[in-house]
């Protein structure tokens, strides 16, 4: 960053095909959005998650796959399966993103991750963060994910407080830590 807040970035020129072009310009303007802000998005999409999801093992299925799944696990499996995963799929992304395991770290890992899901909002005021993460699954996947996190804060010996957990959203408050 600069010191006036403002993000610093680069000017870049580049060749691509036309055709690849003009859909890009289509889906910028569907969203309403300028084509550098889609390629930008793109871009950070690529760094913060798409070169490591092959190499960890990351396969695309859809939301209804995984609702159906859900739907047939009991709730000793499903926090079976949280409890495994939540204390190191994370961690992984964690380390193969950032050189260093820190708090900001952690919270970025934990919206870039929730983000698979679909829409994230994060927030923090006066050392809680807050994550809203609307996935539209299920009741038994809120419960995933919430075991998952707090297999992950238990893990940090971080403070989390569940404050919504239903079939399209889960919503947790993370305290940060005081150093002593």
């Amino acid at each position: 960053m600069t010191s006036n807040g403002k993000k610093n970035s680069a000017n870049v020129s580049c060749r691509i095909d036309k055709t690849i072009y003009d859909e890009l310009l289509l889906d910028a303007e569907k969203k309403g959005i300028s084509l550098n802000s889609l390629i930008s998005s793109i871009a950070k999409h690529h760094v913060t998650w798409k070169r490591y999801a092959d190499e960890m093992g990351f396969v695309p299925i859809t939301k209804r796959l995984i609702g159906k799944i859900f739907k047939n696990l009991d709730q000793k499996t499903i926090e079976s399966i949280a409890h495994d995963l939540g204390g190191t799929v994370p961690r992984e992304l964690l380390f193969m993103t950032f050189d260093k395991m820190d708090f900001e770290n952690f919270m970025q890992i934990l919206e870039i991750n929730a983000m698979r899901f679909g829409s994230v909002k994060h927030t923090h005021d006066d050392g809680v963060h807050v994550l809203n993460i609307h996935h539209g699954i299920s009741d038994e996947f809120s419960h995933f994910l919430a075991c998952a996190h707090q297999k992950m804060a238990d893990d940090l010996s971080l403070k989390i407080n569940i404050t919504n957990s239903d079939k399209n959203m889960l919503c947790l408050n993370i305290e940060k830590p005081t150093i002593d």
